[in-house]
């Protein structure tokens, strides 16, 4: 009776800890979007003046199969106001993908070995470098890379034709590392992918800008960003070890007190348009963000609402979960006083972290319901990266099932 008697009050006991670990973390959570619903605060607008020069710009876009989602990259490119003679794209794929270069040969003509993007000049490569995977394929492109500003597109992803005058103008501050341009999903490919456009709307035109206001340390985030190759090179490239290599990135500037900022026209990007493939791209942003915890303490303290967004507040989903378990195991166990109070607390914490939600957003009715279904992706997501952090912590696997 005395062993079944401890047994119970474990249960009773870690029910309760992972209970109050839980709310702590929503309610840190619930506690930033608040006050970015309620600061109101903007992506930076386009400069009203022109950039004092006009510097070389390499647009580097990694694309592994892609297929026809690179035709959206490319046309885009054509289109820029940007002298022309000033640009240059590098696209650098994987051996054996000749579906993408198929694909890029429609596109723009081939000229003396090199490419002729709508007039605009460009290579394309083959990743040699022995490791596969985007932060890989970034650092081989960045062999040949020479000009002073580069700028990262993903496939699907557009360029807006003020992107690179805009980057350019914000970059002329020395104290400006990255701009990352916000990033809103096309409509039209159905409740997943509306899930993603309101929760592209929450972080970007949200949340990042918030945090660009107070830290100046918003994320930087894979596409549709600017930096100099100079503050590249000064900080060894890319992690190639890293799923979320550019929240890696991100805590590598803010480490060196440099800003990064948060700024409009958009880019359009193409959703994930399966349940499954999105769940799968978030393990991978989650279980990066965190591995990439220890690089974010380096940045600290400019780094705390980052490292509660994408390293900590996953971990939530995992003691909640737990809280769940024990607090079920301690009621059948008949220890239940504190697995009650658990369960009180968690409920109080998660209704809490929905009202802000609920009652700050425009358009409420609307987007409320899509970001109901992207919590419910990120919780089967973190979970997902947990089991990842144990089997393959640093695999980088490739997002599929675009629109």
């Amino acid at each position: 009776m005395i062993h079944i008697f401890g047994l119970e009050m474990m249960y009773d006991t870690l029910a309760l800890l992972f209970g109050l670990v839980s709310a702590i973390i929503i309610s840190a959570n619930t506690t930033l979007i608040t006050l970015s619903l309620l600061s109101k605060s903007t992506p930076l607008e386009p400069p009203a003046n022109s950039p004092s020069r006009q510097p070389n710009v390499t647009i580097v876009i990694p694309a592994y199969r892609e297929g026809q989602n690179i035709r959206h990259v490319l046309q885009s490119i054509k289109d820029v106001d940007y002298p022309k003679d000033k640009l240059e794209v590098v696209i650098v794929g994987e051996e054996g993908d000749f579906e993408t270069y198929s694909e890029v040969i429609k596109i723009c003509e081939v000229v003396e070995g090199g490419l002729d993007c709508g007039g605009v000049r460009g290579i394309y490569l083959v990743n040699y470098s022995g490791t596969r995977g985007k932060p890989a394929a970034l650092n081989f492109a960045l062999r040949f890379v020479k000009s002073e500003i580069v700028a990262f597109f993903d496939a699907e992803d557009t360029v807006h034709r003020d992107h690179i005058a805009v980057a350019v103008s914000l970059l002329e501050d020395d104290s400006v590392s990255a701009v990352q341009f916000v990033r809103e999903v096309a409509p039209g490919f159905g409740n997943v992918s509306e899930a993603q456009r309101a929760d592209y709307w929450l972080y970007y035109r949200v949340i990042l800008p918030y945090i660009m206001r107070k830290t100046w340390l918003p994320e930087i985030c894979g596409s549709a960003f600017f930096t100099r190759l100079s503050y590249l090179n000064s900080v060894g490239w890319f992690n190639q070890r890293s799923p979320a290599e550019d929240l890696d990135l991100t805590y590598r500037f803010g480490a060196r007190g440099w800003r990064v900022v948060v700024a409009t026209p958009p880019s359009i990007t193409r959703p994930i348009t399966r349940t499954s493939s999105l769940i799968k791209q978030r393990a991978r942003w989650i279980r990066g963000g965190i591995l990439a915890i220890p690089q974010g303490l380096k940045a600290l303290p400019r780094s705390v609402p980052l490292l509660l967004l994408t390293g900590i507040m996953p971990i939530s989903s995992v003691t909640s979960t737990l809280t769940l378990v024990f607090g079920l195991l301690s009621v059948l166990a008949g220890a239940e006083q504190n697995a009650l109070t658990a369960f009180l607390i968690l409920i109080l914490a998660s209704s809490a972290g929905a009202l802000p939600l609920a009652l700050l957003v425009e358009n409420r009715e609307k987007i409320f319901k899509y970001l109901v279904l992207m919590s419910a992706i990120y919780f089967l997501a973190s979970w997902r990266a947990i089991i990842e952090l144990i089997i393959s912590p640093h695999s980088w696997n490739k997002s599929e099932d675009k629109g």
